[in-house]
Parts: C-alpha cells; structure tokens; sequence
C-alpha cells in the first residue's frame, strides 16, 4: 500500500507537481502520425492537465501548441494550418511549430518577436507522435523502441481513452495474475478445475528500463500453464510478449504508453507488432470495428445472464479482440475510483511487483527533485540504436 502523500506523488500530474514534473522527463505519445494529414483540421487535445492543439503543418511537420492564443486566448483549434503554421481564427495571428509568432495582420507595426508562443518538440517513429513537455536543457534522446523501428513483422498503431488515474491502469496492465481470473471464458464450468491447476508463479527483476516479468498463468482451455512476459517500462509503459492465441509459435508484441490526459483520464497508446511467422508470413492484424466507450453508462457491455464470465462482461465485445479484452480491463481499473485510494488496499503475494514498480516511481520523482535524471532517461547514441524491453528468454528473443 501506498500513503496517501505518496499516493498524491505519483497521481497528480499537472505542471508543478513532483509527479507532473517527472513524467515530463520523458517523451510522451500525443497522437498517431496517419490521423494528422498536412495543412488538414487541427486536433485539440489535454495532456497532463495542458490544453493543448496538434497539427502537420503544410510542410508535413508535426506540432504542439498551447490551444488559447497568444493574443486573445481563442482556441487554435478553430484556426486554419497554412503558411507555415496555424493561423487563429479571431485576428489571424500566424504561429510556427515552434510557437514563433510569423504573422500579425492587423498590426500597423506587427510585435511579432515580443511573442513567444507555448510550444512542444515533437518527434515521429513507427506511426505514433511523441512530444517532449519538460526543460528543454534536459531533453533526452527519443527511445527507440523495437516495436516502433523494426521492419521485418507487420505492426499496428491505435490509442483509446479511459476515465482513471494513469496509475491504476498500468498497475492494472502489469498485474498479470488477473489474465485467468478476469479474462477467463466459460467461468461456472472451469472454475473447479482451475482451482485445481497450479497457482499463478511470477518471477521478476529490475532492469535499465524498469521490471522484466515472466508469468507462468493456468490456462484451463488448453489445461497448461501459459507462458506471458508482463513487463513494466518507465515512466508509465506496458510491454507483453506472448505467442498468438491462434499459433503459440507466431509471437506477439504488445507495447503501451498510458499518457495521463489528466488526473482522472488516460489515453492508452499501443503498438502491436508482431514478427514473421516460421513460414515467412506476415501476421494481419484485425481490422478495429467502431464501437462506443465502454463505461458505467452502458455498464461495460456487461451481459450477465449471458456471458459466463466473473463479472458477466464478455470475452468479446463491440470492442475489437485484438484490443486485449478492453471491456473488462476498463471496469477493473475504473471502478477503483478516479483515482485510486491505495491507503486502503490489502496487497497479496503477487502483489509484489506492483511495489517493485511504486517505489522504482518514488524513487525517479525524487532524482527528478533532487535535479537528477530519473530511471531510463536515454542520452547515448549509442545505447539508443534500438531499445528492447525483453529479457533473455528464447520466447522474447524473436
């Protein structure tokens, strides 16, 4: 369990809290490279409590912006992309990527270099928009992760909003005993049996970049332990590493950013990537169907007397599958509470690294206040040419 002073440390996000401020140490997904067209609508957006506007100006160049105008505070999301920037619908006034004022057409003589805009570096790599919200003398290199710069799988980019604290959700991801409980189908038939299967058996380790976990979880369906790799990246990131459900052999990579909107909502990012399979081929990756939210207004899809699940959310939803049973991950994590009060938790043995992971993050807010660079800030070159969240194992290894 956590303080509640420890809890507020590592929950609240907005600029000028320790924890705002150590997640800002860090290149953070704020969008997907195909949604932003050059020259095309802006996207208004709220990351860790800032309103924000993205944009690809007419160069094809990404960016972030604070959203009210320098002038009279209108929002730039009403504004037109064109001659090099974002223009403001009110006046007119013209600002680059980098928040440099160009334009200011009704000024007889225009202050343009008196104005400095609110502007974010962005940076693009395999499909997903990062930018860099902290000091700009501390700005690290961008990871380059394995499943955004790998060319030799097939790879898929989406992102989906949650109502909760950030926190909650990557505990949540990282929790990995919860795949044959929540997660499990047929529950009234099995769950005998899976009482008398072998307990879930966690090993884990900390690394440069923050927990490596193996996973040995019952699998009823196919009455054998299921190997999951569950790993935990700083500051707020998720990668499992598991063999595809229709060919255990083909393996699969699950790579997330949980990026705080604000304190009580979080846009999950993934990348899906997966290598060939022993043959050659690529794996295709489904097709998301449109769906609404799920949440407490249409209780999660849940179908009580239909689906035999614990909590009567089934397996498969309007939500696609390859969203990782989204449904019910959003109810576990969100019904905690806004945020979650982990004062009151009574934590069990595999809880244990979800403390790992707590006190890994109270450290970095502490190197971050003691003007130290937190865990897996990346500065070589050299160590950057591609960054693996993986162990040794032969699964992860592909």
């Amino acid at each position: 369990m956590l303080t509640r002073e420890q809890n507020e440390l590592l929950c609240k996000t907005d600029r000028g809290t320790p924890g705002g401020e150590w997640l800002r140490r860090y290149w953070q997904p704020v969008g997907i490279s195909k949604d932003l067209t050059a020259g095309g609508k802006p996207k208004q957006i709220k990351v860790m409590g800032e309103d924000l506007v993205l944009f690809r100006d007419d160069q094809g160049r990404a960016g972030l912006l604070g959203l009210n105008c320098s002038h009279r505070l209108t929002s730039l999301a009403y504004g037109r992309v064109e001659d090099g920037g974002i223009r403001c619908p009110f006046h007119g006034w013209l600002y680059d990527v980098e928040g440099h004022c160009l334009e200011q057409p009704a000024e007889p003589e225009p202050f343009c270099e008196t104005v400095g805009h609110l502007a974010y570096p962005c940076d693009e790599l395999g499909g997903v928009i990062f930018a860099y919200m902290g000091p700009p003398d501390k700005k690290p290199l961008l990871p380059r992760y394995e499943v955004l710069i790998r060319h030799d799988g097939s790879r898929k980019v989406d992102f989906y909003d949650i109502n909760s604290n950030y926190l909650q959700n990557v505990e949540g991801a990282v929790d990995s005993v919860h795949f044959s409980y929540l997660h499990m189908d047929n529950w009234s038939k099995v769950k005998h049996r899976l009482q008398l299967m072998p307990k879930p058996q966690l090993e884990f380790h900390e690394t440069e970049w923050g927990i490596w976990q193996k996973s040995l979880l019952p699998d009823i369906g196919r009455e054998i332990t299921d190997l999951v790799y569950a790993h935990f990246f700083m500051p707020a990131g998720f990668m499992r590493i598991q063999g595809s459900p229709r060919d255990r052999s083909l393996i699969q990579k699950f790579q997330s950013w949980y990026v705080p909107m604000d304190d009580t909502h979080t846009r999950r990012f993934q990348v899906y990537f997966s290598p060939p399979d022993k043959s050659g081929k690529l794996f295709e990756w489904p097709v998301d169907k449109p769906h609404d939210a799920p949440g407490p207004q249409n209780e999660y899809y849940r179908r009580y007397e239909e689906a035999n699940t614990i909590s009567g959310i089934p397996n498969r939803t309007a939500a696609s599958a390859v969203k990782g049973f989204l449904a019910q991950d959003s109810m576990v994590n969100e019904t905690q509470g806004a945020i979650a009060d982990r004062s009151k938790e009574h934590l069990g043995f595999h809880d244990k690294v979800l403390t790992a992971q707590r006190v890994m993050c109270l450290l970095a807010v502490n190197d971050v206040r003691k003007g130290r660079d937190p865990k897996h800030i990346v500065r070589d070159p050299e160590k950057n040419r591609i960054i693996y969240v993986r162990g040794e194992d032969t699964p992860e290894l592909v």
